[in-house]
C-alpha cells in the first residue's frame, strides 16, 4: 500500500494527472479543491438520509462529483487519457432528480430559510459551496480550456442540492406534524378508560373537517373521501361547486394510497421512472398516481387511506397534508 505522504508537494506545488505541476494557490487546485469540499459537504447529508433511493442517488452525483474534479485535477495531456467523462446525459440526469424532489414537494412560494433541520441544512452548505465552486471553474475558464459540460454540470447540481434541502425540509415538516398530534392525543385523550387511538368513522370526519378548513382558505372546492383498511368507503364529503369528476378521483385516490401503502404524489415519481411497470393501468383502473392520497397510520400501522381531489396538485397535496 503506497504511503498517504509523498513528500512531492514540499515545495508549494502539486502534480496535475498528465504530468505537469503547478502551484498549490492555481486557480485549477482552487477549483478542483472547492469542487472536493462540496463533494464532502454533501457526503455529510447523506450521512444522515435513511436507506433507500434517496440515499442511493445522492451517492451516485458524489462518484459523478469524482469524476467532475478528475478532469479539473488534469492537464490537457491527461484530460485526452480520461474515458469517463461528464457529459449532456449527467445534466439530464440532474433536472430529473430535481423534478422528481419538486413532484413531492410542489413549487416554492417563497424564500428559504436554512437551518430547519440538520440533514437540510448540510444540503444547504453543500449549494453553497458548489456555488463557489463554480465560480472559481468560470474564472479558470477564463485563462485555460474547461468544457461547456463541466461548468452547465456545476450549475445544475447547485439547484439539484437545494431540491434536496427542499425534500428533507419536507420529510422534517411531516415528521414534527406527526410528534405534534400524537403529543396532543397523549395529552387530551383519558388514558384511564383504557381505549386505543382508533381509525374510525368520527376521526375520519375530523380529518374531512380539517381538509374541507384548509380547502376553504385556499379557495378550492374539493372531494373527500376516506377508505378502512379493506379498501371499502367509509366516508365521503363533497363540497359545493366541486366538480363532479372529483368524487371518483377522490375515492380512487384513498383506495390507491392504501394500496401501495405510500401517499400517491410517490408513485408519480415511480410511475416516471417505469418501475413498478405499468401500475397504474392495474385494478380496474382504480390505480391514480397523482398527489393527493394518503396513507392513514395508527402507532406505525396502515389502517386506511384518505384521498382529496377538487384543487390543482400543489393544492390537493397541501390540503391533505393540513388534514393529517
Amino acid at each position: 500500500m503506497p504511503n498517504v505522504y509523498t513528500r512531492t508537494g514540499d515545495n508549494g506545488d502539486t502534480g496535475l494527472f498528465g504530468g505537469s505541476r503547478v502551484p498549490k494557490q492555481s486557480l485549477r487546485v482552487e477549483a478542483y479543491g472547492t469542487v472536493d469540499e462540496a463533494n464532502s459537504h454533501l457526503g455529510a447529508a447523506k450521512a444522515q438520509l435513511p436507506e433507500g433511493q434517496w440515499r442511493d442517488r445522492v451517492h451516485a452525483i458524489q462518484q459523478r462529483i469524482f469524476v467532475l474534479a478528475a478532469e479539473l485535477a488534469s492537464d490537457a495531456e491527461g484530460v485526452a487519457q480520461l474515458t469517463n467523462l461528464i457529459t449532456a446525459d449527467d445534466v439530464l440526469a440532474l433536472e430529473k432528480l430535481i423534478d422528481d424532489c419538486l413532484a413531492i414537494v410542489g413549487k416554492q412560494r417563497g424564500f428559504v430559510v436554512p437551518g430547519r433541520d440538520k440533514t437540510s441544512s448540510e444540503f444547504h452548505i453543500a449549494r453553497t459551496v458548489i456555488r463557489r465552486a463554480e465560480r472559481r471553474v468560470l474564472a479558470l475558464s477564463e485563462i485555460e480550456a474547461v468544457r461547456p459540460e463541466l461548468i452547465k454540470y456545476l450549475n445544475r447540481l447547485s439547484d439539484a442540492f437545494y431540491t434536496l434541502a427542499r425534500l428533507t425540509e419536507h420529510w422534517s415538516d411531516l415528521a414534527l406534524i406527526e410528534k405534534t398530534v400524537r403529543a396532543a392525543v397523549e395529552k387530551y385523550v383519558p388514558k384511564l378508560t383504557g381505549e386505543l387511538v382508533q381509525y374510525d368513522l368520527q376521526t375520519a370526519q375530523a380529518i374531512g373537517c380539517a381538509a374541507r378548513e384548509r380547502a376553504t382558505q385556499l379557495g378550492a372546492s374539493i372531494a373527500f373521501a376516506a377508505v378502512d383498511m379493506a379498501g371499502d368507503l367509509m366516508l365521503f364529503e363533497r363540497m359545493p361547486d366541486t366538480l363532479l369528476a372529483s368524487t371518483d378521483i377522490a375515492i380512487n385516490k384513498a383506495w390507491t394510497a392504501l394500496a401501495f401503502k405510500t401517499a400517491t404524489a410517490n408513485l408519480s415519481v415511480l410511475e416516471a421512472d417505469k418501475s413498478p411497470y405499468g401500475i397504474e393501468v392495474g385494478n380496474a383502473g382504480r390505480v391514480l398516481i397523482i398527489g393527493g392520497g394518503e396513507v392513514v397510520r395508527v402507532d406505525g400501522k396502515v389502517v386506511g387511506g384518505i384521498g382529496v381531489s377538487g384543487g390543482t396538485i400543489d393544492q390537493d397535496l397541501e390540503i391533505i397534508q393540513h388534514a393529517l
